[in-house]
């Protein structure tokens, strides 16, 4: 019969005994050639070509074994056995062939090149990131080498001019385990990506690295290190000196001076890192990690105290510890040492920043300058733009800070909150689509949440609240930020059930000033130093009657004296508008024309629809007496979507002659229905994500 006859010619011809050899001689090798590969950190295509090698060996094997027979004669090719053998020769090769395309079907993802996603950045030639390197020495305490290193090695690289260096390793550890060199290089926008792995055992530091194509995935260069345990300093300059070599060949590029000269204190600057950036990560202020981090860079300061870069980092730890005035020192002393760093001035810029002190942008400007790689120096000084220039510019800056950190949150959240509120809705969900894209987790989800409620989208971002809530159940700051949601949404019943001992905040915008007050004067002896408090403090003292107490409040708060510098925070600005319209309730109309005319003449007055810029300028034209810039501004915030804070609508004086103007009441109505409209659409929002309060 066909089918035995078909059987009697395989094992006549030793087809099966032919492909089990064949089989396990190609699992052996195959497991071999990996284990090698991973070992000496050799490019990873070398795998995928001896899978390839193999499978287009298969039928050519089996083809031989069917034709040929070894015999003591030689090589000899085989004569069918009976007539049906003939006949089976067909459906022989036929398995064959299905055999193979299944084999091929296998492996064909591993060959494919990663379709390039629509919002891929286009990669630049000279650009690499750096990848957080695996460590695998035996001491989990030495774990933090790896990253710290691909650290120091970005930012050293990030000083060599013509280098684009993106993202920083601790966003990248985001990504997901096991995608390949293309789709990563996509994801980063990047041309190249250096991996690299790493093992330190008793008196032996082993590196190995490898600068890899990001569009074939094959190795430009690689090389292990073999050094002493405490040469980790050296490798870090000669790691760092290939790759700008490789990268430029032809300018003979020179690399700047790393953290430190000394190998205990660049040590020391590693595990310092290590404690802050964990620090950093947290929703709240980690007070036991950053007491350990500020130890450890004060013990690298005393080993080097010629670093500048290790004082400016002791100084921006400090400033994140809260403890300001302590950061003073090391900050200056870092600027003394070297004030060519980027990093030295940035810090240096924040500091200022903090204390309100002049010339704070123009710190963040000389790092820009310094240093156009260095995301953090983009961002601060995106924000100092935006608040003290214009507009339009600081979306320049985010939107660096975001290709050169394309794998950290805040630089979407950051970016879309400020297309958010400059009008530019479509490329703000565009912003938002790629955050949900691209990360997962309750910080992702909190930001996400961030820039719909920016847009004007509070149902939305109720929704991914709820989320964050859910994913953090422990986390009770995603519940406060409920509440306030429902509270700008005009559900307070809501809020009062989420947040029943409610903040001064919430009180404020829920126009319970008499409580607001109550509350407000008990904390202010607790938190006498608290700006925001004050602020809100006098606010209520105004809209409740008492602009007296109000103007005394603030000019005592020393506000005054730090926005004579520039804007630094919402706080400000509504500190400086209640200012203004306190003083015209009090019946001190003049004072209150004169700081009008003041702030006109040194700070910049914006166009946007966002209600705190037409309502606000609105509010300091109806004291001018300029009733058409009233009307214009009026008419210009029906074009913002963001939820007004009634307070700074309804109870302020300055627009109490306006109460049965019709377009002062168009304001009014229309924010009242885009609250209730909200109210009404939450249910369905919340069904639609599949969530529930």
């Amino acid at each position: 019969m066909a089918e035995r006859s078909f059987l009697a010619e395989l094992r006549k011809r030793k087809v099966v005994q032919s492909a089990a050899i064949y089989g396990a001689v190609a699992w052996g090798v195959t497991e071999v050639v990996v284990t090698i590969v991973e070992q000496l950190f050799l490019p990873k295509w070398v795998a995928t070509l001896a899978v390839i090698f193999f499978v287009v060996g298969f039928p050519i094997a089996m083809f031989l074994s069917w034709t040929f027979d070894v015999t003591a004669d030689g090589i000899q090719r085989t004569e069918v056995s009976s007539r049906r053998g003939t006949a089976s020769i067909a459906l022989s090769v036929a398995l064959l062939l299905v055999g193979t395309a299944g084999l091929f079907v296998l492996i064909k993802p591993s060959l494919d090149t990663p379709a390039v996603p629509e919002n891929a950045v286009a990669a630049s030639p000279n650009s690499v990131a750096v990848l957080p390197f695996d460590y695998a020495g035996p001491n989990p305490d030495d774990s933090y080498l790896g990253a710290g290193l691909s650290d120091e090695l970005r930012d050293q690289l990030g000083r060599v001019d013509g280098l684009r260096i993106a993202a920083r390793s601790s966003s990248i550890a985001a990504v997901e385990e096991g995608v390949d060199a293309k789709t990563m290089a996509l994801k980063l926008g990047v041309a190249h990506l250096l991996e690299g792995n790493m093992r330190r055992q008793g008196n032996v530091l082993r590196v190995s690295v490898q600068l890899v194509d990001g569009a074939s995935g094959l190795a430009v260069w690689n090389e292990t290190f073999d050094r002493g345990r405490k040469e980790l300093l050296n490798v870090q300059q000669d790691i760092a000196q290939a790759v700008a070599n490789a990268l430029l060949p032809d300018s003979n590029p020179a690399i700047a001076a790393p953290i430190t000269e000394d190998a205990t204190a660049h040590e020391k600057m590693l595990l310092a890192r290590h404690y802050e950036q964990l620090a950093l990560e947290r929703e709240t202020v980690d007070r036991y990690l950053l007491e350990r981090s500020i130890q450890l860079y004060r013990e690298a300061v005393e080993l080097d105290p010629d670093s500048a870069l290790a004082h400016s980092r002791l100084a921006g730890a400090l400033m994140y510890y809260g403890d300001i005035y302590s950061a003073e020192a090391p900050a200056f002393r870092a600027l003394s040492l070297n004030p060519n760093l980027a990093e030295v001035q940035n810090t240096l810029g924040k500091f200022l920043f903090a204390l309100g002190r002049p010339n704070w942008g123009d710190s963040f400007a000389r790092a820009v300058e310094l240093n156009p790689n260095l995301p953090d120096a983009l961002h601060d000084y995106a924000w100092w733009h935006w608040f003290n220039v214009a507009e339009d510019g600081a979306g320049v800056f985010y939107k660096r800070a975001l290709e050169l950190d394309p794998l950290n949150i805040s630089r979407y959240a950051a970016l879309g909150s400020y297309l958010a509120l400059n009008g530019k809705r479509e490329a703000a969900y565009d912003i938002v689509e790629k955050m949900q894209t691209l990360f997962d987790g309750a910080a992702a989800y909190r930001a996400i949440a961030k820039v719909l409620d920016h847009i004007g989208d509070v149902d939305h971002a109720i929704a991914w609240t709820v989320r964050a809530r859910d994913a953090e159940p422990d986390n009770n700051l995603h519940v406060e930020q409920l509440a306030e949601y429902f509270v700008d949404i005009g559900d307070f019943s809501t809020a009062i059930n989420l947040e029943p001992d409610l903040g001064v905040g919430l009180l404020f915008k829920m126009r319970r000033y008499d409580d607001m007050i109550d509350k407000a004067e008990e904390l202010i002896f607790d938190y006498p130093e608290d700006t925001q408090l004050r602020v809100y403090l006098a606010a209520a003292y105004n809209f409740s009657g008492r602009p007296e107490l109000a103007v005394r409040l603030i000019r005592n708060s020393g506000i005054l004296d730090v926005v004579v510098n520039g804007w630094r925070a919402t706080e400000e600005l509504v500190a400086f508008t209640v200012l203004i319209d306190a003083a015209y309730a009090a019946g001190n109309i003049e004072e209150a024309r004169d700081l009008i005319t003041w702030m006109d003449e040194t700070h910049y007055m914006g166009e946007a629809a966002y209600w705190w810029v037409s309502i606000s300028i609105g509010c300091q034209s109806a004291i001018l007496g300029n009733d058409t810039e009233v009307r214009r501004r009026l008419q210009l915030a029906l074009d913002g979507d963001q939820l007004v804070w009634d307070p700074m609508l309804k109870d302020v004086a300055c627009y109490q002659r306006f109460h049965d103007d019709l377009d002062y009441l168009a304001v009014i109505n229309h924010f009242d229905e885009r609250k209730e409209m909200l109210r009404n659409r939450l249910p369905t929002t919340l069904a639609q994500y599949g969530i529930t309060l």
